[in-house]
């Protein structure tokens, strides 16, 4: 008797903790749809989703040399890795054609950035799938290729014309700093997005949604491709924010560089410095926590605010490190007479009327303060991840504390002697 009361004892225990752990586990990992109107509600987006196809996207030339990527001259210039305006900060830079572009008014407050590229090696040609096609074909070139294709080849053109291994999705009000972010990366996945606040419809009632123009998958095409539901399409909330959407993107919330700015449709940088980082979802939060990502400026240089800060929010993720050096100058290139001037793939940070030998001296002090925030000469605040987090004032720009450990910074301008010969 006592064996058996044992026995029960434990059998209401163990349903008890997995209980909890699930109930746990259900709260803190939200699927996609759950965070999607999560999202709309802390953002505002009352309105339903627009039906999504990367195809409807606008096309972002890459150029080289100063020479747009095309069907005519893609053997001839593709395997330069350097590209004048790479959509991929790091590594090769990210030199791949056919990425589509949308930045879409949910409302007066509210955008949603969708960004759809294709990535792979492009010095070897291997694509994220092999292949010896030409890749500086257009959508059309792709399209028509395609439709004209016989059956056999069907499948393959396809993959080339509405498929997809990187997909990137942000929301962002433009007037409280709240943002969302959805990823997919590192497998084909089509072009038509499936529906993100209401269920995937049946098939034949989720194509008729997309543009009668855009080609249709043929009939032996993977459906599990383009036929699944949001939790399919993107990576979980939990994921993302693990995979570092945060760290890239806090400082305006989207990401600014000569692959797409406010020509593209974005809220100008003046805009977005200004507001604070407020990531919808736990798992973005506690990232932000985790990372202790901070907003950083200098001290006064010769009497004068710093350079950079002027128009950008600089953190300790996301702006900090090589991107400094991408914007300022190519990796292991001198800094040029203003900041980037000469051929396109230099003209990011735009002319400033300032002496060679002060922009270096800014440039190393934001450096410095990059890597050490807390040191003298530097100044840092909170700028997220949620409202309690901001200090007092942080609207009017305040909210900053001096840094007090004892470090290079404080001295870094006062000693940096500026080199003729680095001209």
């Amino acid at each position: 008797m006592k064996a058996k009361f044992i026995g029960i004892a434990l059998t209401i225990f163990f349903i008890s903790v997995y209980y909890f752990w699930h109930q746990k586990q259900s709260s803190s990992d939200l699927d996609v749809y759950q965070y999607v109107q999560q999202c709309k509600a802390e953002l505002g987006v009352t309105e339903p989703l627009p039906q999504l196809s990367c195809l409807d996207g606008t096309p972002v030339p890459i150029y080289v040399n100063n020479q747009e990527i095309n069907e005519e001259n893609w053997e001839q210039i593709a395997e330069d890795r350097q590209c004048d305006n790479p959509h991929w900060l790091g590594g090769d830079m990210g030199c791949w054609t056919y990425s589509h572009l949308q930045v879409l008014q949910l409302n007066e407050d509210n955008i949603m950035v969708l960004n759809c590229r294709q990535k792979g090696n492009q010095l070897s040609k291997n694509w994220f799938r092999r292949t010896n096609t030409n890749l500086g074909m257009d959508q059309y070139q792709r399209r028509e290729k395609f439709e004209r294709a016989n059956l056999n080849d069907k499948d393959e053109l396809y993959f080339l014309y509405n498929t997809f291994n990187d997909i990137g999705l942000i929301f962002r009000n433009i007037k409280t700093g709240k943002a969302c972010y959805l990823t997919q990366y590192g497998e084909a996945v089509a072009g038509f997005l499936p529906p993100l606040d209401k269920p995937l419809p049946d098939k034949d009632k989720f194509l008729a949604l997309f543009n009668p123009e855009q080609s249709r998958p043929p009939k032996d095409f993977p459906v599990e491709l383009w036929h699944r539901d949001a939790n399919a399409a993107f990576k979980s909330p939990s994921f993302t924010a693990a995979a570092g959407c945060v760290d890239c993107h806090n400082a305006h919330g989207v990401k600014y560089s000569p692959y797409i700015n406010s020509k593209h449709g974005l809220p100008t940088i003046g805009l977005m410095a200004p507001l604070p980082f407020l990531p919808v979802g736990e798992p973005y939060i506690e990232h932000f926590r985790k990372n202790e990502i901070l907003q950083i400026t200098t001290d006064d240089i010769d009497g004068e605010k710093q350079l950079c800060t002027r128009c950008h929010k600089m953190t300790t993720s996301g702006t900090c490190g090589y991107s400094i050096d991408i914007a300022t100058g190519h990796p292991n290139r001198v800094l040029m007479p203003w900041l980037t001037t000469g051929a396109v793939q230099n003209r990011w940070m735009p002319p400033i009327e300032v002496e060679l030998s002060q922009i270096k001296k800014h440039v190393s002090a934001i450096k410095c303060c990059c890597e050490n925030p807390h040191a003298k000469g530097c100044k840092s605040r909170q700028f997220g991840p949620t409202r309690a987090d901001l200090p007092k004032d942080f609207e009017r720009g305040g909210g900053w504390v001096d840094g007090n450990e004892p470090g290079l910074c404080e001295s870094i301008v006062e000693s940096y002697q500026w080199n003729a010969e680095e001209l």
